[in-house]
């Protein structure tokens, strides 16, 4: 697969337009040997020295061809009419715009050549690409017209121009930083920064740098078509686009050209991901930087060649493919970015010849890392930590992993599924401890670090986990890192499931544990001079859930009284204490677990307190079926707590009524599972 990008090297076009009533003899009459013919660009000229034989001028421009140049980057369409038609005209001089000089005589003009290949290189390196572009694709043109191979531009003038393509690309790619880096310090100083206008230019950068990618990869595609490269590998040209007999063995492209085209590909790539920009052309070029590297090993197996893949060549088809994520939906699972990078680096790996250092390990790892939708990407950016961790630790100095390494594989590790992913971020957390208290390396975790470990421990289910909580929290104490609000939500939900899922000693435990980080919350909040700590109505809600686990009267009223306050903060005017229907059914599973004999009265009251908050205007206590069915239970566990039959026909009485107020209602109603909670209230309380 190639890219095709829109603008091309030269624009193709037919080089001759014959007219209808023009001759052969008259044209051989009218162009004899001596005349000067200029061929320019997308124009007609025909100029003639005051030696021409022939008609006057007058009459001449009645019958002498149009003649036009094109480029041949691309496509060598209308050369061989161009060299019938100037055999039959005579010698024809190209005296200027870069292309080879012929004498009256039919003899190359070698200076003149190698004046042009200077002029050439002088326009590369000052940054004129489209005179250099102009100069070359002219001279090349004259060279194949005549079907001089001589004639054709050297390989320092292609190298020349593939270079300064490069450069600009970077010119580019790093203005437009300068410009992201600008608008972020403006916008601290404004409200209303331009967004679109700033994302607007992101995408002419973008298409700048496309346009120099496409210019770099065409000039190697005609390196090799006239080197004769192609003449024995697959031709990277397009199917369907004319070639060239004309062969210059000394235009064979070196490594260098190959690593050029391949890191403008990866410079597209990275751009249009900075850019948040995408089209058919980006998504094709990782593909175009893998075909030129299969290119290069392929090259590599003739030592004649002189032609072997180099780090870079890995590294920046790596680099194009971590970068191709920005096509992938954000949570798409099927994301290949990595996937595509990870395969190139298995194939460095494999190479007898070089190997993978820091700075491959490093992007493998920020690409897996960065993987939002793979469900591997944690397990894999851990294991790049870990063989940089080994390396480091046998001596290659460079092999370090640093901060930002660690912190982005305990973030993606919050992302992660695996049933074993809060031990392994233990682990790593571990390991920089260890190694920065031994002095083998300044690298010390920070906040970032504790509030990830704690968070992926949070979504853990494993019942074990909570017993390390507070060795985190001793560690932060002890390097003198406060922690946050997301740090004590984190170890309280954390410690809730703990209490959740184990068995019950171990519940009972993790409950108590549960309610204490939240006093000691509560306390670092009072102790703080500013708002770094502050709990919220999901921190109160972790502890509901936790105490409703203790089954005991006294739990079950300290849940309430919990919600209480939320609901007075939250009517005093504080959003972040708005009671959701999780804090109100929590509270009703408390008092349905606990062993009070009025359970079903109190559970009743707190559904009416929700059904109130939820008319009032908080639509995040909005009830539901399961909320409903939580009181049922509640007044079907009733006969457990007391063996009073007027309690348990009160509590049968209100579970009626608790189905009969759901029929009536349009957005929860009664369901099977309703039906068949109420047979068992029946069988237990009758």
């Amino acid at each position: 697969m190639t890219m095709r990008l829109p603008h091309r090297l030269t624009t193709p076009s037919s080089l001759i337009r014959r007219r209808p009533h023009s001759s052969l003899a008259t044209q051989r009459n009218l162009l004899s040997r001596g005349a000067v013919a200029r061929l320019a660009t997308g124009r007609t000229h025909c100029y003639f020295s005051s030696t021409s034989v022939g008609p006057p001028p007058s009459s001449r421009r009645g019958c002498i061809d149009s003649i036009q140049v094109g480029g041949f980057a691309n496509s060598y369409d209308g050369a061989p009419s161009l060299k019938k038609t100037l055999d039959r005209y005579g010698d024809i001089a190209w005296p200027n715009k870069g292309c080879r000089a012929f004498s009256s005589a039919g003899g190359v003009d070698e200076d003149h050549s190698d004046e042009t290949n200077q002029e050439i290189i002088s326009h590369a390196e000052s940054g004129d690409i489209s005179k250099a572009e102009e100069s070359l694709g002219l001279m090349q043109a004259g060279a194949i017209s005549q079907n001089n191979a001589d004639g054709l531009p050297d390989i320092d003038s292609y190298t020349a121009l593939m270079n300064a393509c490069i450069d600009e690309q970077r010119d580019i790619i790093s203005a437009t930083e300068e410009e992201r880096d600008d608008e972020v310090t403006s916008d601290a100083n404004t409200t209303m920064p331009n967004e679109e206008h700033s994302a607007q230019s992101n995408e002419r950068g973008t298409v700048k740098i496309m346009a120099l990618a496409e210019k770099a990869h065409d000039l190697l595609v005609t390196m090799e078509d006239l080197s004769g490269v192609s003449d024995h590998y697959s031709s990277m040209r397009p199917s369907g686009s004319a070639l060239t007999e004309l062969r210059n063995p000394s235009l064979r492209p070196t490594s260098h050209h190959y690593d050029s085209v391949i890191s403008a590909s990866a410079n597209v790539a990275t751009a249009a991901r900075d850019a948040n920009y995408t089209s058919h052309l980006i998504k094709n070029a990782p593909f175009v930087a893998q075909r030129w590297l299969q290119r290069m090993e392929t090259l590599a197996f003739d030592p004649k060649s002189g032609v072997t893949p180099t780090v870079d060549s890995y590294f920046h088809v790596m680099k194009a493919c971590a970068a191709s994520s920005v096509t992938d939906a954000p949570n798409n699972k099927r994301c290949k970015a990595p996937a595509l990078a990870q395969s190139i680096f298995d194939k460095l790996k494999q190479n007898t010849n070089i190997r993978p250092m820091a700075r491959e390990h490093r992007l493998m790892l920020r690409t897996w890392a960065g993987s939002v939708g793979h469900k591997e990407a944690a397990y894999r950016a851990m294991g790049f930590w870990m063989t940089m961790q080994r390396e480091f630790g046998g001596g290659v100095e460079e092999m370090e992993p640093t901060l930002e390494d660690g912190k982005m594989v305990l973030e993606a590790c919050t992302r992660a599924i695996q049933k074993h992913t809060a031990r392994r971020a233990q682990t790593i957390l571990t390991t920089m401890e260890k190694l920065h208290a031994s002095k083998k390396t300044n690298v010390r975790p920070d906040l970032d670090c504790y509030r990830y470990t704690l968070i992926t421990m949070s979504r853990s289910r494993v019942p074990t986990v909570g017993s390390n909580v507070p060795k985190l929290l001793k560690s932060m104490e002890d390097n003198n890192i406060l922690p946050d609000t997301a740090c004590f939500d984190a170890a309280i939900e954390t410690l809730k499931n703990c209490a959740r899922h184990s068995i019950m000693d171990e519940s009972e435990k993790y409950a108590k544990a549960t309610e204490s980080m939240m006093l000691r919350m509560e306390l670092q909040r009072e102790r703080s001079s500013e708002s770094v700590i502050r709990p919220t109505a999901a921190t109160y809600t972790n502890v509901i859930q936790a105490l409703a686990v203790r089954k005991t009267t006294k739990s079950a009223e300290r849940a309430d009284v919990i919600l209480a306050n939320m609901e007075k903060e939250y009517a005093a005017g504080d959003p972040s204490m708005q009671p959701t229907k999780v804090s109100y059914v929590g509270v009703i599973h408390a008092y349905g677990h606990s062993d009070a004999e009025d359970k079903y009265l109190r559970a009743d009251g707190v559904l009416r307190r929700m059904i109130a908050q939820h008319e009032g205007g908080n639509e995040a206590a909005r009830p539901d079926v399961f909320s409903f069915h939580a009181v049922i239970r509640a007044c079907s566990r009733t006969a457990e707590a007391t063996s009073s039959t007027e309690y348990c026909k009160e509590a049968l009485l209100l579970a009626i009524s608790t189905v009969q107020y759901m029929k009536k209602s349009e957005s929860h109603r009664p369901n099977a599972k309703s039906y068949l909670l109420l047979l068992q209230c029946c069988a237990n309380l009758l």
